[in-house]
């Protein structure tokens, strides 16, 4: 696993707007914006077939102040989460992602895909799962992404999530 330190000379990350920072293992990601997926039944549904994927109807959340603080008060549902880092992974790497412990001590999880060899997009996206009603501030570091070494892959991801060209 790599530190912080080797995450970015090695390139790994898109840190142009990031509002992230390193962690001791690992970078620290930024929540950039928050999206709620499928609130009501009459919504459209997401679709998984063996060669595409269709997304499910999401809703852009508003921002409110809480005391002086801008963010999202979130109630208990699933929502897609945007960053402010991206990413751009060589033949050799793979990244997860991971909440940070304030978000799972109050009853959030964040669950994300293996980022596969090849991978790159401006903004890294996941999903959220809300337990129990939080308010995140804007720009909050939620997540933790952290990238392990592989042998180097002779195919690199070239799916219909590259560069973000099927992302809502």
């Amino acid at each position: 696993m790599l530190n912080a330190d080797q995450i970015v000379e090695k390139g790994l990350l898109k840190l142009e707007q990031s509002k992230g920072k390193k962690a001791q293992v690992g970078y620290d990601l930024s929540l950039q914006t928050v999206k709620q997926i499928r609130q009501n039944p009459q919504d459209k549904f997401g679709i998984v077939l063996k060669n595409k994927t269709s997304l499910a109807d999401y809703t852009e959340t508003k921002k409110v102040q809480l005391d002086g603080s801008m963010g999202w008060i979130l109630y208990p549902g699933t929502y897609e989460i945007t960053f402010w880092e991206g990413c751009k992974l060589p033949a050799d790497y793979v990244g997860l992602i991971r909440q940070r412990s304030s978000l799972l001590r109050n009853g959030t999880i964040i669950h994300s895909s293996v980022f596969d060899p090849g991978f790159e997009t401006e903004f890294m996206g996941c999903v959220m799962r809300v337990n129990e009603t939080i308010f995140i501030e804007e720009d909050a570091r939620v997540a933790q992404i952290y990238f392990h070494k592989c042998d180097e892959v002779s195919e690199l991801y070239d799916g219909q999530w590259q560069n973000d060209k099927q992302r809502g």
